[in-house]
C-alpha cells in the first residue's frame, strides 16, 4: 500500500525523468500509443508498488496445467489472441501522464506464445518465467509460454500481473481458452457470453463513484489500530521487501465436519469461525488483544461484471477484538459482527480508506493490515477444465512467487473432505521453522473451535 507522502515522492521523482529519455519513449511509442482511459483505484496503487519497485513479482498471477494430446500451438496463440481482442485491459499499457498514472489500450493483435524445449525439472524454467518481472509501461500485463517435454506432453504457464487480472479473472480466462481452442480445432465460432462493458468503464464509474460516508464509517472504527507486531527471528528492515517463502498446511476432515456444525451452532458461515481462529493464533503469538487482518474480496457486486477479465478484487480490513480473552463462542460472535459491517461495504476502495486514516509514514511495515486471510469457497483444482478441446490438462502447482503481499498471509481451500492452506510469510522476518510452528498453533486452534465450550 502507498501512503500519500510516499506516492507524491514517487509522482516527483517520475517527474524528474531526464527530458531526452521521455523523448525516446515518446518515439518508440509512435503512433501506437492507444487509446488513453483512468485507472482504478486498485490498479493505481498496484502501479505505484510496480513503479517503487519494479522487482516485486508479489501481485503476478500464475497458472499451469500440463497438457497431452496433440497440441497446436498456433491454435493456442490464436485462442490467446481472440481472448485478448475481447478484454481490452490485456491490451493496456500503463504510463505516467501530466494528470498521472494512465492505461493506453492499444489496438489487438497477435499475442505471442513464448517456446522453449523442457529438460528435466521444470521447476527451475517455471519459476524464472512466474517471477520475471512486468515492465508495465511497455509490454503487456500478462503472458504465455508453451514449454515442450516432447510432442504430446507440453507445459503451459501463463502469468498475469494483478494490475490486469485477479483470481476471478483467471477462471475466466481458463473458460474462454477452452472453448476458443476447442472451436478452433473443430473449425467453429467460439460461443463465449457478451460483455456489457469494457474494464476502462468501470475503472471510470468506480472512480467517479460517492463512497464518501461508507469511507467514513470503516475509517471510524478502524482508526488507532495498532500494527501486528509478531516475534521476528531477524531485525525488521528499513524498507519492507515483499520478499517471501511459503510453508503448507491441511485441516482433516474431521477438524472440519466439527467446524461446520460450531458454525451452524453460533449461526456464521465457516469463513468466520476461521477468521476467529487466525485472530486467536496471531494474538496469541504476538501478546495482542488489537491488530487487523485484511480479507480479498472478489469486488464483482453486479452480475454483468461476471465474464469479464480485470482487477476487481478489493481488500477489506477486519478488526481483532481479543479483550477478555474470549471464549470460541465469544470471539466468533465479535467476529461475525465485524466482518457483516464490513462485507456491507466491500465494494469501498480500501486505498480510500487507507487514505482517510492518514497513516504516519513506515517504509519498513504494509499499513494497516500486516496479516491476510482468505477462504476459497470451491476447490483450487475447480479453476482447472480436464480438457481444453482435445487436450487433456492437469494442474501444476509450480514454485509460486518469491513475494508476499504481508507479514504472514494464509489461503485456504477445500481438499476432499478437509482444508488445504498456505502460510505466505516475509522472509526478512522469519524463519520457515517458526511458521511452520505457527501453521501448527493455527491448525490446533481451529480444532479448539469443534467443540462446544
Amino acid at each position: 500500500m502507498i501512503s500519500p507522502d510516499l506516492r507524491a515522492a514517487l509522482l516527483d521523482r517520475l517527474a524528474r525523468v531526464p527530458p531526452e529519455r521521455r523523448e525516446a519513449l515518446r518515439r518508440t511509442l509512435g503512433d501506437k500509443r492507444g487509446v488513453m482511459a483512468p485507472l482504478s483505484t486498485g490498479q493505481e496503487r498496484l502501479w505505484f508498488l510496480s513503479a517503487f519497485d519494479p522487482e516485486d513479482t508479489s501481485y503476478h498471477v500464475p497458472w499451469c496445467v500440463w497438457l497431452r494430446g496433440p497440441v497446436r500451438p498456433e491454435l493456442l496463440a490464436g485462442a490467446f489472441t481472440r481472448i485478448a481482442a475481447r478484454h481490452e485491459v490485456l491490451r493496456a499499457r500503463f504510463r505516467m501522464t501530466g494528470a498521472g498514472p494512465r492505461q493506453f489500450i492499444l489496438p489487438p493483435g497477435p499475442v505471442t506464445l513464448e517456446r522453449r524445449e523442457l529438460l528435466g525439472d521444470p521447476a527451475v524454467v517455471v519459476d524464472a518465467f512466474v517471477n520475471r518481472p512486468f515492465d508495465l509501461e511497455m509490454e503487456p500485463p500478462w503472458r504465455v509460454a508453451l514449454l515442450r517435454v516432447v510432442d504430446d506432453h507440453m507445459l503451459l504457464c501463463i502469468v498475469l500481473h494483478h494490475i490486469a487480472a485477479d483470481g476471478w479473472a483467471l477462471d475466466v480466462l481458463m473458460r474462454e481458452l477452452a472453448e476458443c481452442y476447442a472451436a478452433a480445432v473443430e473449425r467453429r465460432e467460439p460461443e463465449l457470453p457478451e460483455l456489457a462493458m469494457p474494464y476502462t468503464a468501470f475503472a471510470a464509474w468506480e472512480r467517479e463513484r460517492d463512497v464518501g460516508s461508507a469511507v467514513t464509517f470503516l475509517a471510524e472504527r478502524l482508526a488507532g489500530t495498532p500494527y501486528l507486531d509478531l516475534p521476528a527471528d531477524h531485525a525488521r528492515p528499513s524498507r519492507w521487501t515483499g520478499r517471501g517463502a511459503a510453508v503448507r498446511f491441511q485441516v482433516a476432515g474431521e477438524t472440519v465436519r466439527g467446524l461446520e456444525r460450531f458454525s451452524r451452532r453460533e449461526r456464521c458461515t465457516p469463513f468466520m469461525v476461521l477468521m476467529a481462529a487466525f485472530q486467536a493464533t496471531l494474538g496469541r503469538a504476538a501478546g495482542q488483544e488489537d491488530f487487523c487482518v485484511g480479507v480479498p474480496v472478489a469486488g464483482r457486486a453486479k452480475a454483468e461484471y461476471a465474464p469479464m477479465i480485470g482487477s476487481f478484487a478489493n481488500t477489506l480490513a477486519v478488526r481483532a477484538d481479543l479483550s477478555g480473552i474470549p471464549g470460541p463462542g465469544e470471539l466468533v460472535r465479535r467476529v461475525r459482527k465485524t466482518v457483516i459491517e464490513a462485507m456491507t461495504r466491500a465494494d469501498t476502495p480500501y486505498e480510500k480508506v487507507i487514505a482517510a486514516l492518514r497513516l504516519p509514514r513506515d517504509l519498513s511495515r504494509l499499513p494497516l493490515c500486516q496479516a491476510m486471510f482468505a477462504l476459497q469457497n470451491t476447490p483450487q483444482n475447480d479453476m482447472l477444465r480436464p480438457s481444453i478441446g482435445d487436450l487433456t490438462a492437469e494442474f501444476y502447482p509450480g514454485p509460486g512467487s518469491r513475494y508476499t503481499k504481508a507479514e504472514v498471509a494464509v489461503q485456504m481451500w477445500p481438499l476432499g473432505d478437509g482444508l488445504s492452506g498456505i502460510l505466505d510469510y516475509s522472509a526478512d522476518l522469519f524463519e520457515a521453522s517458526s511458521m511452520r510452528a505457527l501453521a501448527d498453533q493455527f491448525t490446533a486452534t481451529i480444532a479448539t473451535f469443534t467443540h462446544p465450550e
